[in-house]
């Protein structure tokens, strides 16, 4: 357009390539909680599009949101950052209450009705990036010294104590490791960084030796056909589901049939290639890889520093999600319960991904 500079022009390339892939990866997504849960949901709630049904919701709300969110005035987003992670820490505290908390799968991660539920993990997720975002901006030229940023540090470890209390070990690694992206990108000398990931590894390490399903998760990684019908199963068959389905997939999975648990979550990936092959697993993760390409570029060519982090730190946690919901179906990574963002049936991740992704296309800042 006349008058528009070439960097102009292609940060809107780079902003419409991310909504065309988010929304093509949406679309695939919905069809997949559809077929890949029909028959859990016909067993469970005799509806065969009971999940389907309430993706479709979700994803409409979140199509409304990454809109709102493409739209909505960053400096609010700065001046409210820490009463928004007040109000997620509080939501986070609710969640323990026996009568409050919504108990899933051994889990206490949930908020509302049985039938309408949300996880204020994702919701604190948003909240503490933001609010890193902030308060580096802020002090930036100062964050060399790491007595600044142990603010930082103390607020993050009471979040990461209460999800760990719900209990939700995957979240604290994803948003651990995306908190270490964003804090490696200020000026803290990379000596520190060092100790982080020594302090990282002793806490991850105790953490799994701590509870023993967390160990037999480990042990079942790297061997779980030592026992095929307990730990090691949902391995197994996720690997029996991307074998069959060769180049291009075969007209309907098999894992799908009360093989793969609940295999519109975590492993939807797994009834995606089963179905359409190679060529449509590579056809998703082009998609991925597209909208993180395009997203740090446009990260890349901001001057606004707050901006900088906060689309630093959302792209993360999007980033990691991804890769660690991949590399567990492959067998690459030990099962973590992680879903993979855009794909799996679930509302609150669903809503903040889009949320996230609408953030980081946002010009208003």
């Amino acid at each position: 357009m006349p008058g528009e500079s070439t960097m102009e022009i292609n940060l809107k390339r780079y902003k419409i390539a991310i909504i065309i892939s988010t929304f093509l990866i949406l679309a695939i997504g919905i069809y997949m909680v559809r077929d890949s849960s029909l028959i859990w949901a016909n067993y469970l709630y005799d509806d065969e599009n009971y999940y389907f049904k309430r993706q479709l919701i979700y994803a409409l709300v979140g199509i409304f949101i990454f809109f709102f969110a493409a739209k909505l005035k960053y400096n609010l987003l700065k001046k409210y950052s820490f009463v928004f992670l007040l109000l997620s820490i509080l939501l986070l505290i609710l969640t323990l209450i026996p009568g409050i908390g919504i108990l899933k799968n051994g889990s206490r991660s949930w908020l509302g009705f049985s039938f309408l539920s949300f996880q204020p993990s994702e919701f604190f997720k948003i909240s503490l990036i933001l609010f890193f975002s902030f308060y580096l901006e802020k002090y930036y030229f100062d964050s060399k010294r790491i007595r600044y940023l142990i603010p930082l540090f103390i607020i993050t470890l009471v979040g990461f104590v209460l999800i760990m209390l719900q209990p939700d070990f995957g979240t604290c690694m994803v948003l651990a490791l995306s908190i270490f992206i964003i804090v490696y990108c200020s000026r803290l000398k990379n000596s520190w960084f060092i100790f982080f990931i020594v302090l990282g590894l002793v806490g991850i390490t105790t953490l799994i030796l701590f509870e023993s399903y967390r160990l037999e998760r480990i042990t079942s990684f790297l061997s779980p056909f030592d026992d095929p019908l307990g730990s090691g199963f949902q391995i197994i068959q996720s690997l029996y589901a991307l074998g069959p389905g060769g180049l291009i997939g075969k007209n309907e999975s098999i894992q799908k049939y009360y093989y793969l648990p609940e295999p519109q979550t975590d492993f939807i990936f797994a009834i995606y290639i089963e179905e359409f092959g190679l060529l449509g697993g590579l056809f998703l993760i082009f998609l991925y890889g597209v909208i993180i390409y395009c997203s740090i570029k446009i990260i890349i060519n901001s001057t606004n520093l707050f901006k900088s982090f906060s689309s630093l730190g959302l792209l993360s946690l999007f980033m990691i999600q991804t890769i660690i919901n991949l590399g567990v179906v492959i067998g690459l990574l030990p099962v973590t319960g992680i879903t993979l963002p855009l794909m799996s049936y679930g509302g609150s991740s669903l809503i903040v991904v889009l949320f996230s992704l609408g953030l980081i296309i946002n010009e208003n800042f």
